[in-house]
């Protein structure tokens, strides 16, 4: 855990941001934007801390530098973070090796296991359960760091089965101390969704998870 939270705090998400999307894209660290009614506040996104970065590694014992194996999708965005991060991460005494992937295939080799370090955008979903459970949950399908907590496993599971708003936060919450120090998953922006159509297209309203649907619309 010391060493992943060496690695987060070597990040720099604003300079990410500023670097690569000239400040289009929201920095968060949670799996729900900070628009989103989910969205905690008691854990606000760090920011970059090498002297802290570098303490945790001393604190963990590990030797550096550490190199690591970072498997990115060959696209011109996700290259682009890639190197901004290896850079910024070197400081605290990661060696990241990008290893630029075509995507389906990157998706394949996760499932395998064959990387240490995967980077991977997701499309969201309308609610939280759909951006969580299946990836920090036990064996589930999109838990590629194989990460697994039983305690973690019946908290989610809770949130599940929560019949307000109020009682499935305060679950999440629990979750989140310790998905957020220890989880497999860094997580560093959500993406400004950006649509362009025609002015005779009538209805069109813009989803949380960025998924285009049909429902209620129509040409003038």
């Amino acid at each position: 855990p010391k060493v992943r939270q060496a690695f987060e705090l070597a990040l720099d998400r604003d300079a990410i941001n500023q670097v690569v999307f000239n400040g289009v894209q929201r920095t968060n660290n949670q799996w729900v934007s900070p628009s989103n009614p989910y969205y905690m506040a008691k854990f606000p996104t760090p920011r970059r801390d090498i002297a802290r970065a570098r303490a945790l590694m001393k604190e963990a014992g590990v030797a550096t530098p550490i190199s690591l194996d970072f498997m990115v999708p060959n696209s011109a965005e996700s290259r682009a973070v890639a190197e901004v991060m290896q850079s910024m991460v070197a400081e605290a005494g990661f060696d990241l090796k990008i290893r630029v992937t075509e995507f389906a295939t990157s998706l394949k080799e996760a499932e395998k296991g064959n990387f240490q370090i995967y980077f991977l955008a997701w499309s969201g979903r309308t609610d939280p359960d759909g951006n969580i459970f299946v990836f920090a949950s036990c064996g589930s399908p999109n838990n590629n760091g194989n990460y697994c907590d039983p305690k973690v496993d019946e908290l989610l599971t809770r949130a599940r089965t929560a019949t307000t708003p109020a009682a499935r936060k305060a679950v999440y919450e629990e979750a989140a101390a310790k998905l957020l120090t220890e989880g497999a998953v860094v997580y560093l922006y959500h993406r400004t969704l950006l649509f362009a159509h025609t002015a005779r297209l009538d209805g069109y309203r813009v989803m949380p998870d960025g998924l285009i649907r049909v429902t209620g619309l129509r040409l003038k």
